[in-house]
């Protein structure tokens, strides 16, 4: 038998979600019109009901715990409004499925043998989504766009925004009460104005759109703002087909292994500083992140372990 796969475009979008896993993690629920969630696995809406009743998903974290935003920082929660509770999250997500897709048609659910041979051959699907927007209803034109989160202060409050560019060079600033076009100079300026932040320096109220408004403080470490710029300008050059600092850096390091002299090695610090400063730890592998790229640039004299 030819074996053969399709895959299918299925529109959706995101609300705000925390997962505890030990800790406890903000992420963008993403929810699609086929009635589909990924909460770091993708499910249907019994599986997200689970999700909820184990505590997988939650919809409040005690106060004096600490919430990782993942590329942004880690934040401890002093006191929070929350928004919702398991049961009116669950029905709100079941609201966003029906705006996205009001005739509730070919809405999917995992069977019991769907289940039982992802558990065989232990699959767990967590697909990334991909940020696009409508440029043109005709032939449906669409541009594709990366981004993360920020902290951003708009008309007297503090809001968790999505930033995303795109591959014309536009930038979208929006959560639920946001939804600002900029272009790379003016999201610089709204750096340079404080309008953009990443670091907490005292207690502070911040609105997670779905979540509720949290008085956060500082939680161990939060993502250098300018680094961040850094990033947004490497995801443009991206989309556009070009090679990354992140690309160049492990490029530069293989160069170096197979030819370890004083000039490659100097090449290699100057691009691994290219790297925003809080992706340099995906250089490597899980294990070793970029310990060797570390060693090789600050620490010659030291003998790489095999």
């Amino acid at each position: 038998m030819q074996h053969i796969y399709r895959t299918k475009r299925v529109e959706g979008t995101k609300i705000g979600g925390i997962i505890h896993n030990g800790s406890y993690f903000y992420i963008g629920l993403e929810v699609y019109e086929d009635g589909m969630m990924n909460c770091w696995e993708l499910v249907d809406l019994a599986g997200l009901k689970e999700k909820l009743e184990k505590g997988w998903l939650v919809t409040e974290i005690p106060a004096g715990q600490h919430l990782s935003i993942h590329g942004l920082g880690s934040y401890k929660v002093l006191a929070a409004d929350w928004q919702y509770s398991a049961e009116s999250y669950y029905e709100q997500v079941v609201q966003t499925i029906r705006q996205l897709n009001p005739d509730w048609s070919n809405i999917y659910q995992v069977t019991a043998a769907e289940k039982e041979r992802n558990e065989r051959r232990r699959v767990s699907h967590s697909p990334k989504a991909v940020d696009f927007y409508l440029k043109r209803e005709l032939f449906y034109e669409t541009k594709e766009g990366e981004g993360f989160t920020l902290f951003m202060k708009h008309e007297g409050g503090n809001h968790l925004v999505h930033l995303v560019v795109y591959e014309d060079g536009r930038v979208i600033c929006h959560s639920a009460a946001v939804c600002l076009e900029l272009d790379l100079e003016q999201v610089k300026a709204y750096i340079q104005d404080g309008i953009f932040f990443t670091a907490v320096e005292q207690p502070t109220v911040v609105i997670l759109d779905h979540l509720g408004e949290l008085t956060l403080a500082e939680g161990g470490y939060a993502a250098d703002l300018q680094e961040k710029y850094k990033e947004l300008e490497e995801l443009e050059l991206r989309l556009k087909g070009g090679k990354t600092a992140h690309e160049l850096c492990r490029q530069a390091y293989y160069n170096y292994l197979e030819y370890p002299t004083e000039y490659n090695r100097t090449r290699l610090k100057e691009l691994y500083e290219n790297v925003p400063e809080h992706q340099r730890m995906f250089l490597g592998d899980m294990d070793s992140k970029d310990s060797d790229y570390i060693r090789i640039i600050y620490h010659p004299e030291e003998k790489r372990e095999v």
